[in-house]
This record gives structure tokens, C-alpha cells and sequence, in this order.
């Protein structure tokens, strides 16, 4: 319709497929093992120009982002709680208390202590 069917075409040329004629040279694409022995590499190539991410740099940035996460943590849950604070108390004021807790790295056993000198203070519990 607008112009010559593909199939009627004057140019009997064809292509050929590199390595298909004799006197063409081969075109060999590299060798990549997609599988890797060692679980810290995407892949391994013969070639020199990969880049590989090793083992270390990947510890390395997975402790960073923990140390990050340590940091912004008790902020997080703290916000949290301040936002549920108006609307039900008793959730926001245990995420206030948890968040500020950590915070302060006050541990169960922190806790402990401190309820049996209490008790020990006021005498209760004693038989």
C-alpha cells in the first residue's frame, strides 16, 4: 500500500551471521560463569575490566547501615509514639517509654535491680 512489499525487494542481499562464511573471522563472545563459588561476587568473567564487590566491602557497608539503624531507631519509635500519644495513651505512652529506654541503653536487668531497691526501700516484701 504505501510503498514495496518486503518480500518483492530488489536487493537480494543477504546478512550473514559472523563465522557462518569461511573467509569472515569468528566473532567469540567472553566466557562468564554466572554462578559463583564465593557468595560475595555477582559473577566472575576471564576479562580483567569486571568489577567485583568483595566480601569485606559488603560487611562493611551492612555495618554501617546497623550502626545507622542503632542510631535512628529510638527516635523512630519515640515519634511513633508521640503520633499515637492523642489518639489511644496507652500504646503511644509504652513507645514513648521503650524508645527513651533504649535511648539510654537501660537494659531488663537495669529494671530489675532498680524494682528490688524499691521494694527493698518501701519494705515490702519482706518476710
Amino acid at each position: 500500500m504505501f510503498g514495496r512489499n518486503p518480500r518483492e525487494s530488489g536487493n537480494e542481499e543477504q546478512f550473514n551471521f559472523p563465522g557462518e562464511s569461511e573467509n569472515e573471522e569468528q566473532f567469540n563472545f567472553p566466557n562468564v560463569n554466572l554462578q559463583s563459588d564465593r557468595p560475595g561476587e555477582i559473577y566472575q568473567a576471564d576479562s580483567q575490566d569486571t568489577v567485583l564487590q568483595s566480601d569485606s566491602e559488603k560487611s562493611e557497608l551492612v555495618g554501617n547501615v546497623e550502626k545507622i539503624s542503632r542510631i535512628i531507631s529510638p527516635y523512630f519509635i519515640v515519634l511513633i509514639g508521640l503520633g499515637l500519644y492523642d489518639s489511644n495513651f496507652l500504646i503511644g505512652l509504652i513507645l514513648i517509654v521503650a524508645g527513651i529506654l533504649y535511648l539510654f541503653k537501660v537494659s531488663t536487668r537495669d529494671i530489675a535491680h532498680a524494682w528490688e531497691w524499691l521494694r527493698d526501700t518501701l519494705g515490702i516484701g519482706k518476710d
